[in-house]
């Protein structure tokens, strides 16, 4: 039973994305579109989920499969109209001052409003993800700032990530109107990667000017599962259940 509902959920959706790749792109931007090439798009899309991956990246990546090619230009303007249609939720990068002379990064990561479009995309099932443990990582990554938006937009919040010109990467910053912030890692779970998580936030916080942006007021690593505890110098291991406003 369970497997059926599965299969009608990822048909539905399959559904969903056919109808914005046939007729929903061309209404919103009052050009005709070409259906298959959006089609390859997405699924381009799909696999660099959660990447800021560059137009050149996802034409490469689209001639790949069959030669067919776009201008960036067509790129863009599909990306835009994605955006637009609420199929895509650019996640921007954070700016704020360094301690060091890294330069942060300006391009936003991209990711489908929910995982499980990306999953549509590639026409992918539940068991074909479960065999994929980093496009799991990266699907469930998705999912978390999904509902880190979610509720960060309840606090009147921004979500951000943060990436510099030394390959030092957080996966969520949360902004508040009131300045202050909060930096989040996001992993599956286990010792492992819980462990090079926390040291990288150690890290990001070591980066950040504090004289000029204070202290962070939660540094956290999300996690799929597990219990929630305190590491001795106050980062927070989260489990995604645990998240509320």
């Amino acid at each position: 039973m369970i497997q059926i509902v599965l299969n009608i959920a990822q048909a539905r959706l399959r559904d969903y994305l056919d109808n914005i790749t046939r007729t929903d792109l061309s209404r919103v931007s009052g050009i005709k579109r070409n259906p298959q090439l959006i089609a390859r798009l997405l699924a381009s899309l799909a696999r660099n989920e959660a990447t800021t991956a560059s137009c050149a990246t996802l034409i490469e990546d689209i001639a790949s499969e069959d030669g067919s090619s776009l201008a960036r230009s067509t790129i863009r303007a599909y990306l835009d109209e994605l955006t637009r249609l609420f199929v895509l939720e650019p996640l921007p990068a954070w700016a704020t001052h360094l301690r060091s002379s890294a330069r942060l990064r300006k391009s936003s990561k991209r990711f489908f409003v929910d995982p499980a479009l990306a999953v549509a995309a590639l026409a992918a099932s539940v068991d074909t993800v479960a065999q994929d443990r980093e496009a799991m990582g990266l699907l469930f990554e998705s999912m978390a700032i999904r509902d880190l938006r979610v509720y960060a937009q309840s606090l009147c919040a921004h979500l951000y990530y943060y990436g510099d010109s030394n390959g030092l990467e957080a996966d969520a910053v949360i902004e508040g109107l009131d300045g202050q912030w909060a930096v989040v890692e996001i992993k599956l779970g286990g010792g492992e990667g819980i462990g090079k998580a926390i040291k990288s936030l150690r890290a990001v916080r070591s980066q950040i000017d504090t004289t000029r942006r204070g202290e962070p007021s939660r540094l956290i690593v999300l996690t799929a599962f597990g219990h929630g505890y305190q590491t001795d110098d106050g980062i927070a291991i989260v489990p995604l259940t645990a998240l509320k406003p």
